[in-house]
């Protein structure tokens, strides 16, 4: 990861971040401006909420500064891991498109006298995913500038999906075009697909499983601070009662 900014200075924001944090961030399209603004607004809210508790121990007992400082590094924590689920949740969507993105250029392939470079030209036309159909037009391109390179098939796996099994179905999409016309690699490649999609779906009913599994706890959890506030007041007043009583 990078810890210098755009000027070439140490960057305090890129060096306090987690070590995965920039990388997760630039993937999903922030740029190291966005990122230091993301940065900067987390700081802030976890001075927010720790910075009265701090001052309210200079007034009371000292240990209100640790709860501050507990609950400052809570929600520092907090938006990192907030983070992470986002970008699970992004790299699974991308694993998802590229596994329909597969399934639908297979038909392509297996026609006649089909070419990798018009098979891509036609999937421009039917690929609706925006980050798919802007790597598959950089692909066309470098596929003229590279005609004899994998670089370009690698490339596109990487910004398309990302996973292992994207750059080996690209560079064995490579290989066919440039060594063979054996079509039974090509029902392989359909099979692997088919799999991999497959598998995205049992993600898809597990995920879904766990956020009805934590809908009771949630709801369980909202109740009890509507309670506890009632609690709460009811105890004040109680009190406020017995000591002007």
């Amino acid at each position: 990861m990078s810890t210098t900014s755009l000027e070439g200075k140490p960057s305090f924001w890129l060096k306090v971040a987690e070590e995965n944090l920039f990388d997760m961030c630039y993937e999903m399209g922030l740029t190291e401006e966005k990122f230091i603004k993301f940065q900067k607004k987390r700081f802030f809210k976890s001075v927010f909420i720790s910075f009265p508790l701090i001052l309210l121990a200079f007034f009371s007992d000292w240990w209100w500064s640790l709860v501050g400082l507990a609950l400052g590094g809570f929600i520092w924590w907090h938006e990192y891991n907030r983070t992470k689920r986002i970008y699970k949740n992004f790299k699974f969507i991308k694993i998802l498109q590229f596994s329909k993105f597969q399934r639908l250029l297979a038909p392509y392939l297996l026609s006649v006298d089909s070419t990798l470079y018009g098979v891509f030209t036609r999937m421009l036309e039917r690929t609706e995913e925006e980050h798919i159909k802007s790597a598959i037009e950089r692909l066309l391109i470098e596929m003229n500038e590279y005609p004899s390179s994998d670089v370009p098939f690698v490339k596109f796996a990487k910004n398309a999906s990302g996973t292992d099994d994207s750059i080996l179905f690209m560079t064995t999409l490579f290989d066919f075009q440039q060594n063979s016309s054996d079509k039974t690699i090509i029902m392989e490649l359909v099979k692997l697909s088919s799999e991999q999609l497959f598998e995205g779906v049992d993600e898809i009913i597990t995920f879904k499983i766990r956020k009805l599994t934590m809908f009771p706890t949630k709801l369980t959890m909202a109740s009890f601070i509507v309670v506890l506030g009632y609690a709460i007041t009811i105890i004040a007043d109680s009190f406020t009662s017995g000591f002007l009583g």
